[in-house]
């Protein structure tokens, strides 16, 4: 390592806090694909959580909720699998959120479909089909190249 440089986990960690922190980012990045989420019902939600925070089953979850028409994200504590009130859950790698963050004013679903593809986020799907095709998340998982609706509808 050239003397100066960080090494790669501290670099890792540092755009990981950043990504967290950025709200303001994450909001602008929904009101961009407002249109991604006009289907969802009133408190719909999916979460992001560090793969950490998974683990010890606490921590702190961004969530993304539809409240009053729009769109809005969220800081929330996460005590677990069982009671986080999301639909979809997207555990996260370190390193991975910051991927995608780094894109949030190009191409960060991209990013985060392919942080999916590559295991550097984890999907689990916390609501039944049924509920969430009746909760409008059919349009939003499809972006994410979720599509588990198959050929036949």
């Amino acid at each position: 390592m050239a003397s100066g440089s960080a090494p790669a986990s501290e670099v890792e960690a540092a755009g990981d806090a950043a990504a967290w922190a950025d709200l303001a980012g994450w909001q602008a990045l929904l009101a961009r694909h407002a249109s991604l989420f006009d289907a969802w019902v009133e408190g719909g939600a999916v979460g992001i959580v560090p793969r950490s925070a998974a683990d010890a089953g606490r921590g702190e979850l961004l969530a993304w909720v539809r409240r009053d028409g729009a769109m809005r994200v969220e800081p929330r504590p996460f005590g677990g699998f069982a009671d986080c009130g999301v639909a979809v859950l997207f555990v996260v790698e370190p390193g991975a959120l910051a991927q995608v963050h780094a894109q949030l004013h190009a191409n960060a679903l991209g990013r985060m479909k392919l942080q999916l593809r590559q295991g550097g986020m984890l999907l689990y799907v916390l609501a039944s089909k049924a509920q969430l095709l009746d909760d409008g998340y059919e349009d939003f998982l499809e972006t994410l190249g979720l599509a588990f609706m198959g050929a036949c509808r």
